[in-house]
């Protein structure tokens, strides 16, 4: 784990946060594993859609379970980092997957990037706030990059001298 900011276990343990998030979603236990966010938390899916509040997180995960994401288990990879907001709050990045009983790993394609804010309430870690993305880095270099950004300079001229 390359920490941003260093933290007791005692204090705050981020891979217990991922382990309980992980053992919820692999039991297949959507309301389960909304009570691990608060209340009144926020939580960004893989494809942009917003899901207010533990009752909502919750609900659709039961729904998920029991359909698209029905089998999966989930895969934490690495901790990121973690960085301390204060007593109560912290905001950690770390890797993982939603995989399906045949596929054995994470491949590239399957890997997301999570951000969770973190509050402690009542001496318990809770999950604030969650963003998952999928880990598609953008080319910056080669060939592909090279014509992609020709195009977009044509694109954005012609627009331009048409306005």
């Amino acid at each position: 784990m390359n920490a941003t900011h260093e933290t007791r276990a005692t204090d705050l343990d981020a891979r217990a946060v991922l382990a309980a998030l992980a053992d919820r979603w692999d039991a297949a236990d959507g309301h389960g594993y909304g009570e691990l966010f608060t209340p009144d938390a926020t939580y960004v899916q893989f494809n942009g859609v917003l899901l207010n509040g533990r009752r909502e997180i919750a609900e659709m995960h039961d729904l998920m379970f029991r359909t698209m994401l029905y089998g999966t288990r989930l895969v934490t990879g690495e901790i990121e980092s973690v960085r301390r907001l204060g007593e109560d709050h912290a905001v950690v990045v770390s890797t993982g997957a939603a995989l399906y009983p045949w596929q054995k790993e994470a491949t590239p394609k399957r890997l997301s990037r999570q951000t969770l804010l973190l509050e402690r309430r009542d001496g318990r870690w809770l999950v604030a706030g969650f963003q998952n993305a999928r880990i598609k880095p953008f080319p910056t270099s080669g060939p592909l990059f090279e014509v992609a950004s020709r195009a977009v300079r044509l694109r954005v001229d012609r627009a331009r001298r048409a306005a």
